[in-house]
């Protein structure tokens, strides 16, 4: 291959990847920049506190069984200093009193926002407070629902969401995670939801670029020679 040739062949290669190149690397960068944690949001919360005292069990598995005959996925939970089962039964969600075995009214917005509140490692204001019942954000799964989204008021905008049925916290979410979720879909070329990450868009571009690379090791070659 003749310096003509692979200098013409790289520059129009280049011409269609180097944007891409210059996106790769400017969300590259931001993404090794920010501890994974910190993007997750655990700075945000207070660990988890998962110590259980028989004291505050009065109601028994075998009695949740008898009440509740297609329970699945039955765990014990603590929500605002109160222990609760948290089982799924013919489809729904549902919590129940551990001293009283009470089932749990639907949590009202200022038990969620207490709750929220608790998790949070540092205290903020209160920004807003919303429940979503039918349709979930973009950084929500829908499975989840219905939430309690419970923003607060600070620069990063940190956001929690309290299940609306068990009191539990279902996830928490910051700007720096949606800017980090924009720019990993940039990344991988997946502008949708960001979750394919062999999507023939990208694994075009890839190719172009390697044959970029080669075409450019062959012209510094001949250049060099």
């Amino acid at each position: 291959v003749s310096a003509n040739s692979a200098r013409k062949w790289h520059k129009w290669l280049m011409a269609i990847v180097g944007i891409q190149f210059f996106i790769w690397s400017l969300t590259g960068l931001y993404m090794v920049l920010f501890n994974i944690h910190f993007i997750h949001g655990e700075t945000l919360v207070t660990p988890a506190n998962s110590t259980l005292t028989s004291t505050t069990i009065n109601h028994e598995f075998s009695t949740i069984y008898q009440q509740y005959p297609e329970v699945k996925n039955l765990t014990l939970i603590t929500v605002l200093n109160k222990t609760v089962y948290r089982f799924s039964s013919a489809g729904k969600l549902v919590a129940v009193d551990a001293a009283t075995g009470v089932e749990l009214n639907k949590l009202s917005k200022t038990r969620a926002i207490a709750i929220a509140k608790q998790h949070l490692a540092t205290p903020l204001m209160v920004k807003s407070a919303k429940l979503l019942n039918k349709q979930a954000p973009s950084e929500l799964s829908a499975r989840h629902l219905p939430v309690w989204r419970i923003e607060f008021d600070s620069l990063a905008s940190p956001t929690l969401y309290i299940s609306h049925t068990t009191g539990e916290l279902v996830t928490k979410r910051h700007h720096y995670w949606r800017v980090f979720d924009w720019f990993w879909r940039f990344h991988i070329m997946d502008y949708d939801d960001g979750e394919n990450v062999a999507n023939w868009f990208l694994l075009l571009i890839a190719l172009i670029a390697v044959l970029a690379a080669i075409s450019g090791t062959i012209l510094s070659y001949r250049r060099l020679i």
